[in-house]
């Protein structure tokens, strides 16, 4: 582009990451590089100066070599401030530059080709901003704007207060470009600690093709036999451990024995993930001690009781807890397994709509395997 020189580039940092539990979301690593890491390569051959917009101690930044311009209005008022933030400082520090791309620093995957075609759609179309889009859906923060428009957009902030992006560019003539979404949508942002999984599973090829309908894998449970405390209890059972590789051996083996308890291992057991209960998974990993959720049933066969499911998924274990015929109970989740569960939920978009649990089979091709955490 024999005018690159005339488009800044403005990497917007200035969110409070609060899906991500606080901090900069910029600087996490995947891969040994972090997200502003590849922010900045993939733009720095688009634009000629570039501006990162981030709040708070601009010395966390120092390494990147980068002007850290704070947002103009306070409150983290969101990226339409970013973006009015980066007009004015172009505006005030530079001269020539009459346009301006904006790109958010946790979606590090954007097209390499992003100022080309939105430059090359403002000309074609004769419009004032353009914008980037997938399967029809804008994605405003990744935008190119005139940095002649840095008066009207503060007017819009500060006088009329508004946030939205798309609600001021609405008043302008906006040409929407389209980018492809498959084999994976290159404005994904990066906003959970799924996101990041999802993200090393693009960067390392184990994302597969087709999201899993189905994902097995070995478990055992560690139950436990108390004493009753009445006359008309005689005996508890509980579980009391999931573990994520189980030994082999035979299907009930004694552990201990102490006053008035006994501990076996039950193997032989297998934990599924469904499509189908992927909002349910999600909820559990959402928290900040997902558990596992065993049911132990009587039996009246060579065991006393048998484990009947080993699930992720919370509302199914309520589901069986309201029977009354199950002994229920949730379980710290191993961290071979936390990270199994979410690789499984990585390998599906956040929007996949919900599947209903019959069309579930198993996925055919394995294109989904539990892996060690890395």
């Amino acid at each position: 582009m024999t005018d690159t020189p005339l488009i800044a580039g403005l990497i917007l940092a200035g969110g409070l990451s609060r899906r991500m539990g606080g901090g900069d979301k910029a600087l996490i690593e995947v891969e040994g590089q972090s997200f502003l890491d590849r922010s900045i390569e993939r733009l720095s051959p688009q634009v000629g100066p570039m501006i990162l917009n981030a709040n708070g101690d601009p010395d966390r930044f120092a390494h990147f070599t980068l002007p850290v311009v704070p947002d103009v209005v306070e409150g983290y008022a969101g990226p339409l401030v970013g973006v009015l933030t980066g007009l004015e400082w172009l505006r005030d520090h530079t001269l020539g530059v009459e346009w301006m791309v904006s790109i958010a620093a946790d979606t590090p995957l954007f097209p390499l080709d992003l100022v080309q075609r939105l430059r090359t759609a403002v000309m074609a179309e004769g419009a004032e901003i353009a914008v980037a889009c997938t399967n029809g859906q804008a994605h405003p923060v990744f935008a190119l704007w005139p940095v002649a428009l840095a008066g009207e957009l503060r007017r819009a902030v500060v006088d009329e207060g508004i946030r939205k992006i798309d609600q001021w560019t609405d008043r302008y003539r906006v040409a929407r470009v389209e980018w492809p979404a498959r084999p994976c949508d290159p404005f994904f942002n990066v906003n959970t600690p799924e996101d990041v999984a999802r993200l090393r599973m693009i960067l390392d090829g184990s994302l597969p093709p087709e999201p899993p309908l189905l994902a097995r894998t070995p478990v055992a449970v560690v139950v436990e036999r108390r004493d009753g405390a009445t006359a008309w209890v005689k005996e508890t059972w509980m579980p009391v451990d999931v573990i994520a590789e189980p030994p082999p051996g035979p299907a009930w083996t004694l552990l201990s024995r102490g006053a008035g308890t006994e501990r076996y291992l039950a193997t032989g057991l297998e934990m599924e993930l469904h499509r189908s209960d992927l909002a349910s998974y999600r909820y559990n990993l959402g928290g900040n001690d997902p558990r596992l959720y065993v049911a132990l049933r009587p039996s009246d066969g060579p065991q006393p009781v048998r484990v009947v499911l080993v699930t992720a998924a919370p509302d199914q274990a309520q589901a069986l807890s309201e029977s009354g015929e199950d002994i229920v109970d949730g379980l710290p989740m191993p961290e071979l397994l936390r990270v199994w569960v979410e690789r499984f939920c990585a390998c599906h978009p956040p929007d996949e709509p919900k599947r209903k649990r019959k069309r579930d089979t198993l996925d055919a091709g394995q294109t989904f395997s539990r892996k060690d955490p890395p």
